[in-house]
């Protein structure tokens, strides 16, 4: 009886999916302009390239660049039929979409209830690959079953009984192989040094299961577990060549017992892979993914080499510590099944003069993930929200670095339910001015900020500030509880280090046509005035002194000593941490974590039982970048007009003077003009009240 209920309610899901595709497919049949379809189908195999450059013009990469395109009787045969078989089983019966394959494709997506699959054609991945982004919506679909059908439409009356020859080329030749093979001959002599009419049945199957994942599947010489990985896919092609009666079982075998010969030829590697991937994203979402196609572009960028280079080594070198701390074997040493277990790092760097992004890692191998840690993951970033907080209370006016709180365990009510957050290692500072609270990284005193001016005005604030990251309005804000990206806080950290001026960090500079030598884009830097320089100027130094004597000292111990100013974070659950810094010249943050919580995984150190944190975990990262690419910043933060500098007793906000017995070195800290300075009286003040509650 269950098993009947739930068939035909999998049969009610089907239907409306489909429904939903019909609605939406009449949407843009009069709404929505599609992508257009050029008139002269033979351009669709000729792609001139998109050359990707450096900021100082050095070419980084070259996507869509049709090298040799071959005819399907200079291929061999077994690769043809091992596309076919593998990922068109029914190519030649179908109208360009298979109705078969659709229903399949919401059956497992039913069933697992994620989009898993597609269900396309080969002649759906070809406007796919040609024409639309690889975003998995429904709407997306939609575009591409209409794409599809009108394209088969198109070369059935150009070309009759051959059309799907024709696409089955256009398919072969127009699609990646990995390692910077564009089209199936290109593809052959990477990786075998060999025509394409000549590859073996193994190398055949091989190459025919490399479009559906190339980055992941892609064999690379030396590297066992990558060429474990294309066997594996290999073995499943042939199989499937079996199922669709192309090969005989014995054939199949005796494939699977060859071994591959990979050449050994340099390769044209892509070397900044995560960044390539942005620029292609950022291009298809302004202008169209068939301005990748088919336009002869010259896309240049801001990428510094040198500082991706010290980008990649700085977070090569931290998250190898980091696997010998946490317990790990030598990751060089894991099967590629095991990598994605391994801690991960993020890191994006801009100028602060422009907002170009210099350098970015997204994750520490595009071949273990191609998820881009820097710019689309959301992680809780803990402390090193804590800024913005202060930030937001300075603005209001309620409180200011001189402000004293009593930084002790305080419950809460939250909606109904008792909330009571706790310091680090449960150590409290007592009495305490704001200043050396935010210094301190104080969870308590920072709550009760918070709380002065609400939590609203803090996600006001960060929003203003550049962060595009959904926020919750929650008193546990002032403690990083919303989740936002490393970008995010570029961002926000940027606009206190410009003295309230935010800067939209940007990847590309100009684009120009190579064909007329046409500008078609070029960026121009739009700072936007959002905080006042003197509050901005305000915690600006008092990021100061988290790097010289707080949470951030680690980037003095590791030796660098140029203008720094940042803050560490971490979450509470030991799964994410982050070092969010900058000096005159650059603004930088780094994120360490897990991909998954699954597994109990924990930045814990195996050997000390001690928690890693951001300011043992990710500052050292940052260390190591800045400490390379800007040794010296030019200059030093300066305070702009409007604002005092003073010398306080931490804990007090009183001149040091006053102070018979001083337990910690005095600080200095920024105030706006004619902020009134503390005395003895508002310390007698906020001690006996504290006395009186208790009581």
């Amino acid at each position: 009886m269950i098993t009947r209920y739930r068939t035909a309610g999998m049969i009610c899901f089907w239907i409306a999916d489909l429904m939903i595709i019909g609605l939406l497919g009449f949407y843009y049949i009069t709404t929505e302009q599609l992508p257009r379809i050029p008139d002269e189908l033979d351009t669709l195999g000729k792609q001139a390239g998109v050359n990707i450059y450096a900021d100082d013009g050095t070419l980084i990469y070259t996507i869509n660049r049709s090298i040799d395109h071959v005819a399907l009787e200079d291929v061999a045969p077994a690769f043809l039929h091992g596309v076919i078989a593998t990922e068109d089983a029914d190519f030649y019966h179908h109208r360009g979409v298979s109705l078969k394959a659709l229903a399949g494709a919401l059956a497992s997506n039913l069933t697992t209830w994620r989009k898993t699959r597609g269900g396309s054609t080969l002649t759906q991945q070809i406007v796919k690959n040609l024409f639309l982004t690889r975003e998995k919506t429904y709407r997306r679909k939609v575009k591409e079953v209409l794409l599809a059908i009108q394209l088969e439409a198109m070369f059935k009356n150009t070309y009759g009984n051959a059309h799907k020859d024709r696409l089955l080329e256009l398919y072969i030749n127009g699609s990646f192989y990995g390692t910077n093979a564009y089209g199936i001959e290109d593809a052959a002599r990477v990786y075998f040094d060999r025509s394409a009419r000549d590859l073996s049945l193994l190398e055949a199957a091989t190459l025919a299961g490399l479009p559906n994942a190339p980055t992941a599947l892609s064999p690379s010489p030396g590297d066992t577990a990558s060429i474990a990985t294309a066997t594996r896919r290999a073995h499943h092609v042939l199989n499937r060549m079996v199922a669709e009666g192309y090969l005989t079982s014995e054939a199949a075998d005796a494939a699977k017992a060859d071994t591959l010969r990979l050449s050994t030829h340099n390769r044209r590697r892509n070397r900044t892979p995560y960044f390539v991937e942005t620029i292609k994203s950022e291009v298809a979402r302004q202008w169209g993914r068939s301005v990748l196609s088919f336009g002869a572009l010259d896309i240049h960028t801001t990428l510094n080499l040198a500082f991706q280079r010290a980008a990649e080594g700085a977070v090569t070198a931290g998250v190898a510590d980091l696997d010998r701390r946490l317990g790990f074997p030598p990751y060089t040493d894991a099967p590629q099944d095991a990598r994605s277990d391994y801690v991960q790092a993020a890191l994006l760097c801009t100028d602060l003069s422009n907002g170009h992004v210099k350098a970015m890692v997204g994750g520490r191998d595009i071949f273990v993930s191609y998820y881009n840690r820097a710019t689309d993951a959301r992680r809780q970033p803990g402390s090193s929200f804590k800024p913005i907080a202060y930030l937001a209370a300075f603005e209001s006016g309620k409180v200011t670095p001189l402000s004293l709180f009593i930084d002790e365990p305080r419950a809460y009510s939250v909606n109904g339910r008792p909330w009571s957050p706790t310091n680090f290692r449960d150590s409290y500072l007592g009495l305490t001015t704001a200043a050396w609270a935010l210094i301190r990284s104080a969870n308590a005193t920072s709550v009760q900020v918070v709380d002065r001016i609400g939590p609203q005005s803090v996600v006001d604030l960060a929003e203003r500030l550049g962060v595009l990251s959904p926020l919750s309005a929650v008193p546990s804000i002032a403690l990083g509880s919303s989740e936002v990206s490393v970008i995010d806080l570029v961002t926000a950290y940027g606009s206190i280090a410009n003295y309230g001026l935010r800067l939209t960090p940007t990847f590309i500079t100009r684009i120009v046509d190579r064909n007329t030598d046409a500008e078609l884009f070029q960026h121009r830097p739009a700072p936007t005035p959002v905080v006042d320089p003197v509050h901005a100027y305000s915690v600006l130094r008092l990021l100061q002194n988290v790097v010289d004597r707080g949470t951030g000292s680690a980037v003095r111990r590791l030796g660098y000593t140029g203008a720094a100013a940042g803050k560490t974070g971490t979450t509470n659950d030991n799964t994410d941490a982050w070092f969010t810094g900058f000096t005159p010249d650059y603004v930088a943050s780094v994120w360490i974590g897990f991909d998954t919580r699954k597994g109990n995984r924990r930045l814990v150190d195996r050997h000390t039982r001690q928690q890693i944190t951001g300011g043992s975990g990710a500052a050292p990262i940052w260390t190591t970048f800045m400490t390379s690419v800007n040794p010296n910043p030019s200059g030093s933060f300066t305070a702009p007009a409007g604002v005092v500098e003073q010398v306080i007793d931490p804990f007090t906000g009183l001149d040091p003077a006053l102070i018979d017995s001083p337990t910690v070195r005095p600080i200095t800290i920024a105030l706006p003009e004619g902020t009134r300075p503390s005395t003895a009286a508002d310390v007698d003040s906020v001690v006996s009240m504290r006395e009186t509650v208790q009581d």
